[in-house]
């Protein structure tokens, strides 16, 4: 039998023949949302994990979902209302890729699912300052549109909780504590206060002696680790079965329906599970294929340059396929600038806004903004038809002045943790390149010397005006969120005097595809015909993305996700949530 969470009999394989109401693929926050929703509605359900560890991207992700017009938007200070959201995505998402009719039932609809997450023990509250990712058009709001889960005590999960992927440490303070969005980000800005908040953490870490005693993880989650943790506990309560390392390898279709998948057992058998009403996909995507990311996305490109779950391989989106379904914007990805340090692959997603910081080609020339929105570097770096390889690699500069008052890719500020301490980072096997002088890094890093102190004379005299004449980097107010407030008159802009001088190779990665199964606004899986495939249904990143090619606001991969699965939940339950 399937393990049931409450009872903690796993079971690798499945010894019978077995049909479920409903089968979920996948174990991410919108796989368990769903399940917790089909369960709710009356349901039997199975939840499907082709790895040993659960939460997919979701549990690794800043956990935080966008959610315009939401009903807690009073506490953040901010006024919204469903024209301001319709407006601002309907500037930010081009028309030719998402219609109007599903950026309202986006509108509409992720404010119920945010309620019903608060109703089965997921609660969420706006972060006041966050601001959407494009200020400039109709409809933007400074704040209250990202939603953060709050932390959760992941004691209640007992030994489940180290059944939960983790965070990377990059995400983490001192590399091991967890932090809220609103936490990290006062860190992350330094802005007033960021000390006692970084200490007040490390105190209470270390306070948990219990926790210690098991290992290094931190027991109180936060961001996407409190998403899953407390969606999965809300699993555990419903005894929900659960397989973990169960791929499925296929959707069995009879006639014009999908009525349940086949999955590999560890002995190599294929078991087909039946399903009554349906199969909901929430499976993640391609990024992990190499052979698809080089067939869909730019190129070069590679796995390694992906900080999405190691488990997403496209398999579900091949299954699809395999059975008729369309599939469409496979050339996209939630593209973000990423480092490497040995095998680890880190995200710099607040380090690139702060000053004493650029980002030049092999010639030592800035090519970009670098403090504009991480999923707008892939087309930055690819351009805009992704056809361009000339900036791969790029390369992230930054001097003694940005290392000792900054973190960079998890690697604590110098004044906290100076170099000597830190000796694995640097050299061709660590982190950074480090020199004494910056013709000494360019040559290190086979950078055109002369171009790169060119652009660093051309932006000190840049960080004296406040203004990139160039480029426009600190120009409004998504690239100041993360920029120095100390630091005048441009809070992104700093001189690149301060020896030693550091620097790395930066890749065009990404926190996950966002190509797949095209949907209906039920979260229907369509097929090339463009009719519903009956009993298939999707969301997430195995499916085409409903924000386009775009990112309007901080949680608009898990937004569309926990909306859409909810939708497919109602829909294949046939109730008629309003």
């Amino acid at each position: 039998m399937p393990f049931s969470m409450h009872d903690k009999n796993i079971v690798d394989d499945v010894a019978e023949d077995l049909t479920y109401d409903v089968i979920i693929v996948g174990s991410g926050a919108a796989a368990l949302m769903s399940a917790c929703r089909c369960r709710d509605l009356g349901a039997t359900v199975l939840v499907l994990e082709k790895t040993d560890r659960i939460g997919g991207t979701s549990a690794t992700s800043g956990g935080g979902i966008w959610v315009p017009n939401n009903a807690q938007m009073a506490v953040a200070g901010v006024a919204d209302c469903e024209k301001d959201a319709f407006d601002y995505l309907r500037n930010v998402i081009p028309a030719d890729q998402i219609s109007d009719a599903t950026i309202r039932t986006y509108i509409s609809w992720s404010s119920k699912m945010i309620e019903y997450l608060g109703q089965i023990g997921v609660p969420y509250s706006p972060v006041k300052k966050y601001p959407d990712y494009y200020p400039s058009l109709p409809g933007w709001k400074e704040g209250g549109r990202t939603m953060d889960c709050e932390p959760f005590d992941g004691r209640k999960l007992g030994d489940d909780l180290y059944l939960l992927r983790e965070m990377p440490g990059a995400s983490k303070a001192f590399g091991r504590i967890n932090l809220s969005i609103t936490e990290a980000s006062k860190i992350q800005a330094v802005a007033k206060g960021w000390q006692k908040i970084a200490m007040k953490a490390l105190m209470r870490y270390l306070t948990d002696v219990k926790g210690r005693l098991k290992g290094r993880r931190d027991r109180r989650l936060c961001m996407g680790e409190a998403l899953v943790g407390r969606l999965l506990l809300a699993v555990r309560k419903r005894e929900i079965d659960f397989l973990l390392n169960s791929p499925v390898t296929g959707l069995i279709r009879e006639g014009s329906r999908v009525c349940g998948v086949e999955v590999e057992r560890q002995d190599g058998q294929i078991q087909r599970i039946k399903s009554r009403r349906g199969v909901i996909v929430a499976a993640g995507g391609f990024e992990h294929s190499a052979g698809m990311r080089k067939q869909y996305l730019a190129n070069p490109t590679q796995p390694d340059w992906s900080a999405g779950s190691p488990g997403n391989t496209g398999d579900l989106i091949n299954a699809g396929r395999k059975i008729g379904a369309a599939i469409g914007r496979m050339n996209e990805a939630w593209w973000a600038p990423v480092v490497r340090w040995g095998e680890k692959t880190i995200v710099l997603f607040f380090e690139k806004s702060k000053p004493g910081l650029i980002i030049v080609d092999r010639m030592g020339r800035r090519f970009m903004n670098e403090s504009i929105t991480y999923n707008s570097y892939g087309k930055c770096i690819y351009g805009e038809d992704y056809t361009l390889s000339q900036h791969v690699p790029a390369y992230v500069i930054f001097d003694g002045h940005y290392r000792k008052r900054y973190m960079f890719a998890g690697l604590l500020q110098a004044s906290m943790s100076p170099d000597w301490m830190n000796r694995k980072a640097f050299g061709p096997d660590g982190l950074l390149q480090k020199a004494s002088t910056l013709r000494e890094l360019a040559t290190r890093l086979e950078i055109d010397v002369d171009g790169l102190e060119a652009t660093a004379v051309e932006v000190a005299s840049y960080a004296k005006t406040g203004i990139d004449e160039k480029f426009g980097r600190g120009s409004d107010e998504h690239d100041r969120m993360y920029g120095d407030e100390r630091v005048k008159p441009n809070p992104c802009l700093g001189s690149m005097a301060k020896g030693p001088f550091y620097g790395a190779r930066l890749y065009p990665g990404d926190i996950g595809t966002k190509g797949g199964l095209v949907i209906n606004d039920h979260a229907q899986v369509l097929d090339e015909g463009e009719q519903p495939i009956e009993g298939l249904y999707a969301a997430g990143n195995s499916t085409a993305s409903i924000m386009g090619d775009k990112y309007p606001g901080a949680g608009c991969t898990l937004g569309p996700a926990l909306t859409m699965v909810f939708r497919a939940s109602n829909s294949i339950m046939q109730f008629d949530a309003g």
